[in-house]
């Protein structure tokens, strides 16, 4: 995914948030560095992959010598992890919450807006997660996003299958979850297409909120058939 992508993300919800000084305490020198770290090394894990990305090139990106990286995290595994886990338990999390917060019949159809605005923070993760899927299972950093991957597919099914969904039957709940998955991932891979047909950029807070109630529709649509 073009970083542009990430960048525009990134403004956007920066302007979104309070200003540090209004509500949330400074943060220390260590802990920037630790942010630019986990930003460039999300960037170049979604442009890479795990294998190919260097620890050589994160460190220039982050504005770090290479030996820099290790005071923070002991190895490319344990940064790999940090990448997963920043995006991830945030997403786990709301799932939770979403699931035990939303109306039974309304859960399926406004938990795929719920799944947008959290990639939106992490846009890379959906290169992340389609290297991982496609890519070889041996890989240290596929397993690792398989296990995440397996997560959340797991939770979302049985969460669903728990509050009584009116399709029950686990292929259909999975299908349903997987096709929900395809279509919120995707739509952040589709950045260069969207541009080509309408010049567009698919952060835009408007294009999301087009996106958001377009799934919600379709969500709709497959529960009642």
């Amino acid at each position: 995914m073009a970083p542009r992508i990430q960048n525009a993300a990134r403004k956007k919800a920066a302007a979104a948030s309070p200003r540090p000084d209004e509500s949330t305490p400074r943060k220390t020198k260590g802990e920037q560095t630790v942010e630019r770290i986990l930003d460039a090394s999300e960037t170049l894990f979604a442009e890479r992959g795990y294998e190919a990305a260097s620890l050589r090139e994160i460190a220039r990106r982050a504005g770090i010598q290479q030996p820099g990286l290790y005071n923070y995290f002991p190895s490319k595994q344990a940064l790999y992890a940090a990448v997963l886990d920043r995006a991830l338990v945030p997403m786990a999390n709301a799932m939770d919450e979403h699931m035990q917060n939303a109306a039974p019949s309304e859960i399926q159809a406004t938990l795929v807006g719920v799944m947008t605005d959290l990639l939106l923070e992490h846009p890379q993760m959906s290169a992340l997660f389609q290297r991982a899927l496609q890519g070889d299972p041996a890989s240290i950093g596929n397993r690792l996003i398989k296990d995440w991957l397996d997560r959340l597919f797991g939770q979302a099914i049985e969460g669903l299958a728990s509050l009584g969904a009116s399709k029950t039957d686990r292929v259909d709940l999975a299908l349903e979850t997987i096709a929900m998955f395809n279509l919120t991932t995707g739509y952040f891979l589709s950045q260069r297409i969207f541009e080509t047909l309408v010049g567009g950029d698919v952060t835009d807070p408007e294009i999301v909120a087009r996106q958001k109630a377009l799934l919600e529709r379709l969500a709709r649509a497959a529960r009642r058939g």
